[in-house]
Order: C-alpha cells, then structure tokens, then sequence
C-alpha cells in the first residue's frame, strides 16, 4: 500500500497541475512542491513519563480529556502512586526506628558518662586522701608507714588518670554514636524527602495553557489512554501555547535541496480547501530521519512561520502545503 504523504502529494499535484478543473489539465515545466503538514505550536509543554521510584514503567490513572483547556498549574496527568505510597509508608517507619534508636543509645550513654564522672570524682577525693597521707614527714610516722602512704598515692594518682581517660572515652563514644545515627537520621529523612518529592512528580501539571492533546503509541498508532502502562521517558501528552502557532512537515531527501528558508508557501486546511492562508519557510532539519509506513526513504523535518493569523487554527489540524522551490 503506498504511503498516505505519497497519494497527497499525487492528489495535490494533479490538482495544481490542471488549476483546479478537469478540462484545463496542463502540465507546467516546474511543478510547486506539496506537502502534508500538521499545525503545531513553537511553545508547547510535553508531559512524559517521570523517573520515580524503582520502577520503568507506569500506568496512567487519570488525564485531563482530550481538547480540554488547560489553565497554568492545572493538574493534566495523573499516574499510578502505590508503589511510590508504599516506599514512603516504609521509610517514614525508618525515620521513626532511627529516632528511636537514637533516644535509647542517648539514655544509655549519659548514664555511661555519668558513671564515668562519678568515678572521676570519687578518684579525686582518693587521691586527696592518700595526699594528705603522703604529705606527712617521714620523721614522724615508722619508715614503713611513709613508704606505704607514698605507694598508695601513687595508686590513687593512677586510678584517677584511668578514671578521666574512661570519662574521656565515654564522652567520644557518645558524640561518635550519636553522630553517626545523626547520619542515619539525615539519610532516611532525604530518602524520605525524595519519595515524596517523586510521589509528587507523578502528577503532572500545565505550565502553559492551552488545549490537552494525546500523544501516539509507537507501536501500535492509536492514541495514549487512561490505563495504559508507559515506560519512563515516553510522551503521554503535550500543550501547545495558542500564541505560537507553526506548522511543522516533512520533505523527502530527493527535495530538500529545492528548499531555502525564506520559501514562501500556500496554506490550505484538510477540513476546509476552500481557506488559505499565507507562511514561509523559517527552519529546515539537519538529520534525515526515516517514517514509519512512508516507505524506504528518508525524510527531513521542516518548520514554516505563518505570515498571518486570518484562519482559525487549532494545533494538531492537518493542512496541505504548496511550496515555492529554490531555484539558483
């Protein structure tokens, strides 16, 4: 079956060939180009797929109907949130067993360094002590007596060093482990924050107004829907800004160089020949792409600026295209 763009062209050709009457047919030396085009607008919002959780690909549980005008902020697309519910439900409980855990560890080691300084200070008063004993000349008590009161100070001047390094030592246990669970704490609060950041992504909203059009499955052509399941990345819908109006077409390889920007061309609607409005060319693609069902070739995408706004055009209306060839 040959392509739909190939029967338009060979219909359009004929037609401007015999100037519109079957008993005037003539062929011209130079046949304008025709093309098929579509209306599309040079602002637009696409809404795609979000990257959320762990998951590729996600079901559409709502979208705004198709046509319908979109004001700024608008919700327009709604996807599949259990998953993404069901993460949170799971690490707002990790939030709440890390805060847990941190005020347990925190009871147990202030008892700890309590403790700890409660050695230290009892230590202290030993070593006061045995001061005291040692401090007294060895001219008055037996020489064994001196001799034990000074082993017994340095005993207490040894016991109170390892009482302040323990108190040492517990207070740097304490600051590592809360520290670290402060660590933990942060972290399963950014998981936490992202999740719902994520959660919050599967809505999407209109940043431009104007109407809700469907995007196309590649597959198998038919429109986006409700309940379908697409992966992440894939165009579900877009919004053209009314105030921008363009119209995009495609040429094939063997007639892009019979184009230049500035080309003008002749506008007709699909749904009504009758109207036509007046544009040029502003942009011609670089890379050649091949068309599903459009056969082997391959085709460049051009862009055509209207030079007026006499015709009331809504994006995604087909149009046929009659364009002025270069000539050099």
């Amino acid at each position: 079956m040959l392509p739909d763009v190939f029967l338009r062209r060979c219909f359009w050709l004929i037609l401007f060939c015999c100037g519109g009457q079957a008993g005037n047919c003539h062929f011209a030396y130079s046949a304008p180009l025709l093309l098929t085009g579509q209306i599309s607008s040079a602002n637009s919002q696409s809404f795609t797929v979000p990257k959320a959780g762990d998951v590729w690909r996600y079901q559409i549980q709502w979208m705004m109907p198709e046509g319908q005008i979109a004001s700024v902020g608008q919700t327009v697309v709604i996807f599949d949130k259990s998953q993404i519910n069901s993460q949170i439900e799971q690490l707002e409980a990790e939030v709440q067993r890390v805060k847990a855990q941190r005020q347990s560890l925190k009871n147990e080691l202030d008892v700890q360094v309590l403790q700890a300084g409660f050695n230290v200070k009892q230590a202290e008063i030993e070593q006061q002590k045995a001061q005291l004993d040692a401090d007294i000349p060895a001219k008055y008590i037996a020489t064994k007596k001196y001799a034990d009161n000074q082993f017994n100070l340095y005993r207490a001047q040894t016991a109170s060093d390892k009482a302040r390094q323990a108190l040492a030592e517990n207070i740097a246990r304490r600051h590592a482990a809360l520290a670290q669970l402060a660590l933990d704490r942060q972290e399963a609060e950014l998981k936490l924050h992202r999740a719902f950041a994520e959660l919050d992504s599967l809505t999407l909203r209109a940043g431009v107004a104007g109407p809700v059009l469907y995007g196309v499955n590649d597959n198998t052509g038919r429109k986006i829907a409700v309940g379908d399941t697409v992966q992440i990345g894939r165009p579900v819908a877009h919004i053209p800004a009314m105030d921008s109006l363009q119209i995009k077409a495609w040429v094939n390889e063997v007639d892009v160089d019979k184009l230049a920007t500035g080309n003008n061309a002749l506008i007709r609607l699909d749904a009504d020949l009758a109207r036509q409005v007046s544009a040029s060319v502003s942009q011609i693609g670089q890379q050649a792409r091949r068309k599903n069902g459009w056969g082997q070739g391959y085709w460049f995408e051009i862009t055509l600026t209207l030079q007026s706004q006499d015709l009331t055009l809504q994006p995604g209306m087909s149009v046929q295209i009659q364009l002025e060839e270069q000539h050099g």
